[in-house]
């Protein structure tokens, strides 16, 4: 009802808008260039701001972009799970057989990721978002999980997205191995960039639905 009482083909703050019709902030354009340079050399990407910055819907026109044909993207959201439960959540992504054992999905995930990558061409883009609920025992498994041929290939590309504080949890000692292996990274800002991208954000969504 309220599209015809203002004459709007559209909700203009609708989560499904078209990548065409959303507003590309300079947090936006910052964040695509790194991911199209993180597609070229692979390896660990990551990505932080506060909520409602654009973290997840830089990452989704990112994946948008993709060929399905050379990437194969598994987006896994929820965080808040156990070291066995992102296992298994990893492998439903990568669309492995799922196994009861730690050992037997990390040596399927490494195949997968190796088999993917060398043999059939396809690039895997490992998606985690909310990554600051990751338990301390998993964020201590991603550097082995993605430690290809004695450390010397990246076979996948790995963004960790989630809050400020992320930063934080990563600067410990306990994590010092995984932060090395970042070889991206953007921290979306706020405050007076973020009200001035709001209200260029709201011009550009009323030319949409004028």
């Amino acid at each position: 009802m309220y599209k015809t009482y203002w004459g709007m083909e559209l909700n203009p703050f609708d989560k499904g808008l078209a990548a065409c019709d959303c507003f590309k902030s300079g947090d936006f354009a910052q964040a695509s260039s790194r991911l199209e340079h993180l597609k070229n050399i692979k390896g660990i990407g990551l990505f932080t701001g506060l909520p409602g910055t654009g973290k997840t819907y830089s990452l989704r026109c990112f994946a948008d972009s993709l060929n399905s044909n050379l990437y194969k993207v598994a987006y896994i959201p929820l965080s808040t799970v156990t070291v066995l439960e992102f296992y298994k959540s990893l492998a439903y992504g990568l669309g492995i057989e799922i196994f009861q054992k730690k050992v037997d999905l990390f040596k399927n995930i490494q195949e997968r990721i190796i088999s993917l990558s060398k043999d059939k061409k396809i690039i895997p883009v490992i998606i985690i978002d909310e990554a600051q609920y990751l338990k301390t025992d998993i964020l201590n498994d991603l550097k082995i999980l993605f430690n290809f041929e004695m450390d010397s290939k990246n076979y996948a590309i790995f963004i960790l997205s989630g809050q400020p504080v992320l930063n934080d949890i990563l600067s410990k000692q306990i994590h010092e191995a995984l932060k090395q292996r970042i070889v991206i990274k953007w921290n979306f800002r706020n405050d007076n960039i973020l009200k001035r991208n709001q209200k260029n954000g709201i011009k550009l969504k009323q030319r949409i639905v004028n």
